[in-house]
């Protein structure tokens, strides 16, 4: 079995900062709830998703900016002298290709709700990464695909 692990080792986060889609808010809820006792799920990841679905500001999906990390967005990350690398943010069981991110990985609650050109950090194998949101690829609210 493979547990979703992450480490939450990151400073104080401004969750406030934070835009979500009240769509994504739902769909994202109903996983934790689901998720809640599954051995495969650490809490400390359920738990930082929903401080983050608590405190962030909610938008219809037709009102969200454009320039705001939802679910399913393509976006490029620069972390240190590194040249840009390309994920999506996606729901656990979607992580089917490369460049495919949980949203309950430590990387995926540290994207989800950001702005272009924001500053995140997160935590992958036992090391602190601090990175730079350069650009939104793709985004389902701007392009009216609000089912995604």
């Amino acid at each position: 079995m493979n547990r979703h692990h992450s480490e939450f080792t990151e400073p104080a986060i401004n969750w406030e900062d934070r835009i979500i889609t009240i769509s994504d808010y739902n769909r994202i809820l109903d996983h934790i709830r689901n998720d809640i006792g599954n051995i495969n799920v650490l809490p400390d990841v359920l738990h930082h998703l929903y401080l983050l679905l608590y405190y962030s500001k909610k938008f219809l999906s037709e009102s969200v900016p454009e320039n705001v990390i939802t679910m399913n967005s393509k976006f490029e990350l620069v972390s240190g002298k590194n040249k840009p690398q390309t994920y999506r943010i996606v729901f656990p069981e979607d992580v089917t290709e490369s460049g495919n991110i949980s949203v309950y990985t430590s990387l995926g609650v540290a994207c989800l709700g950001s702005t272009v050109n924001s500053y995140i950090s997160y935590s992958e194998e036992d090391k602190h990464i601090n990175a730079h949101i350069a650009r939104l690829v793709f985004q389902p609210e701007k392009e009216k695909l609000y089912y995604l």
